[in-house]
This record gives structure tokens, sequence and C-alpha cells, in this order.
């Protein structure tokens, strides 16, 4: 129970800017530390839930939630994510090889192309949530995401070879249990992915297929321009896919109902 309780405390002070007990880092406790990956993703989602409820209650604007929920998210997550994603973009518009691409990801300074496209998703994000603010419908869907999306970046990192020895993502997965987080990981995308059926079979059924898609490319664009998956591609996936989900039911509200 220590080593799992000392796991649980490893996922939230990496992942997450929630204040967690000082511990001893060592394999034991990093061996598990990704089969609670998903339970961050759950965190935000109950955070926006409750986000949600309170700024619906006071009459909030649309927009005010917004911009509160793209907040939120940027604020329990430390923006970790989005900084993957930031890297991720200026490392694929370089075009530079695949060692080059490797060297932009660690370099700390930002580049025109992450400001560009980090603006694009903020502002597609806001935008998204602002429609379902006003027909939630499909609420709980985009809320699953973030379980469902945190569930594939931890099989990715345990799955694909990592692109350098060292790095986040090859510490992890050097100490990780694999057959176990393979194993919580399936469990919770497809618990996850009940939930979304169960909102709706034909939103549930699109956001699977984005999801399965998505995952299947981005594979193929961690081989093809990195040699191995890093914590900033893994990041990169993250926002991608929950991106992605938050526009297919904000345009399924839009038009379906």
């Amino acid at each position: 129970m220590k080593i799992l309780y000392e796991s649980f405390v490893a996922a939230f002070s990496m992942f997450s800017k929630i204040p967690m007990p000082q511990i001893d880092w060592n394999e034991k406790n990093m061996r598990y530390s990704f089969i609670f990956f998903p339970v961050v993703g759950a965190v935000i989602a109950f955070a926006l839930y409750f986000l949600f409820l309170l700024l619906e209650y006071f009459g909030f604007s649309p927009v005010f939630f917004a911009a509160a929920a793209v907040f939120v998210n940027v604020m329990i997550t430390g923006g970790v994510h989005l900084d993957g994603y930031c890297d991720t973009t200026d490392a694929l518009n370089s075009h530079k090889d695949q060692e080059e691409k490797l060297r932009i990801l660690k370099d700390p300074n930002v580049g025109a192309f992450a400001l560009i496209y980090t603006s694009a998703v903020l502002l597609l994000q806001f935008a998204a949530w602002y429609e379902t603010y006003l027909k939630p419908d499909f609420f709980l869907l985009v809320l699953v995401s973030f379980i469902l999306s945190r569930s594939m970046a931890a099989l990715a990192v345990v799955s694909f070879p990592c692109a350098r020895d060292t790095g986040l993502a090859a510490i992890f997965a050097g100490y990780a249990s694999k057959k176990a987080v393979r194993i919580i990981s399936c469990f919770m995308a497809l618990l996850s992915i009940a939930m979304m059926l169960y909102v709706s079979v034909i939103i549930g059924i699109i956001a699977v297929l984005f999801i399965m898609l998505s995952f299947y490319l981005f594979n193929l664009m961690v081989q093809k321009h990195f040699g191995g998956i890093t914590g900033d591609l893994a990041g990169f996936y993250i926002v991608v896919s929950e991106t992605g989900i938050l526009l297919i039911s904000a345009i399924a509200g839009g038009v379906i109902l």
C-alpha cells in the first residue's frame, strides 16, 4: 500500500500543480506512478464540472466560463502538457532531421511556430468551451476525454520505443511496471469509451474514432520525425486529443441540438 500511495503522490507531483506530500523518489514508487496518470485527468474533469455548476448557478456568461475553463486546466497541470505541445510544434515545423528535432524539444526557448500554434489551440479551446456552456448536453463526454487522453498517453509511453535514454518518458518507462500500466491504461480507456457511448452513441463513436485515428497518426509521427516517444510528445498528444474531442462535442451540440 505504501508503494501505491507514493506512486500516487509521484504522479500528481509530476503531472499537476496540486500540492503533495514530500516523498523520496525511487524505482519502487515510480514503478506504478503511470497507473495514476488518468486519475489526474479525473481531478481536472471534476474541477471543470464544479466550475460549470458554480458559474451556471450564479449566471456567469459563456465568455467568462470559457476563459475560466482554459485557465483552470492550465493551472491544475501547470501547463506541462501545453509546454510539450509548444516544443513539438516548433520541432515539427523546423523541417530538420531527427537529431535536430530532438534538440529543439529540449530547447527552453519558445519559437515563432510554438506561439502561433499554441495561440491557435487555446483559441479553439476557448470557442469550444463557449459553445459547450451554451449547449452542455455533451459536457460529460468532454470531461471523460481528460481521463481517456491520459490513458492513451500512458499506453504510448510504455509501448512506443523511447527517442532517447534520458528525459521524462525514458525515466518513467524505464522504471514502470509496463504490464500493470498497460492493463490499467486499457481498462481506463475502455471505461472512458463506455461513458462516452452512454452520453451519445453517435457522438461517442465519432469521438472514439477520432481517438483511435489520432493515436495511430501520433505513432507514425513519433517514429518518422523523432524515432521514439518523449515526454514532450506525450504532452502534445494529450493537448491534441483533448482539443479534438472538445471541438467534436461543441460542433455536435451546435448541429444536432
